[in-house]
């Protein structure tokens, strides 16, 4: 009996399929697993206000005509490399800090020159291992602040988007 191009070439692939699985390598499949939510570390108080933060507002943006280079800062003391990488990670559309440059008419991509969103968190402190507190600004929007406390093992948050009297 004699084998054709068609039979043969799926019997090559059934082969190959069957080596794979039987040394465990196939390919992955679906989307890797999320990482836990930065709010359940409670180590890591200013990270949690940021994803909360950045979570909102690429909520916000679905949908959106293009999507705008968006950055983001903390103050008293800025995001370390290492913590500004693991929000990148989480946030795909999220740009490095020094991509964001000031200008008059509002924050603009250093790369394209387009205008780009800076989103600020500041005066982010801790009154206790429970409770932190910052205020977040983002452009053209007034500040708001964001009280958090520490509850059934993850921080909960709190805007208050009060405008303040000067």
């Amino acid at each position: 009996m004699r084998l054709t191009r068609k039979p043969l070439a799926a019997f090559a692939a059934g082969l190959v399929s069957s080596a794979l699985w039987l040394t465990g390598c196939a390919p992955p499949r679906g989307d890797p697993p999320l990482p836990a939510p930065l709010a359940d570390d409670r180590a890591r108080p200013a990270l949690a206000l940021i994803e909360q933060v950045l979570s909102e507002h690429f909520a916000a943006q679905a949908g959106a005509a293009g999507p705008t280079t968006t950055c983001v800062s903390l103050a008293p003391e800025p995001l370390t490399a290492d913590d500004e990488a693991a929000l990148m990670g989480r946030f795909v559309r999220l740009a490095p800090a020094s991509r964001c440059r000031p200008g008059a008419a509002g924050p603009s991509d250093a790369i394209v020159g387009t205008p780009a969103e800076l989103i600020q968190v500041y005066e982010f402190a801790c009154q206790s291992d429970e409770r932190c507190a910052g205020w977040v600004t983002r452009s053209g929007r007034p500040a708001t602040r964001y009280a958090m406390e520490w509850r059934d093992g993850a921080w909960r948050f709190t805007a208050d988007r009060r405008l303040l009297a000067e």
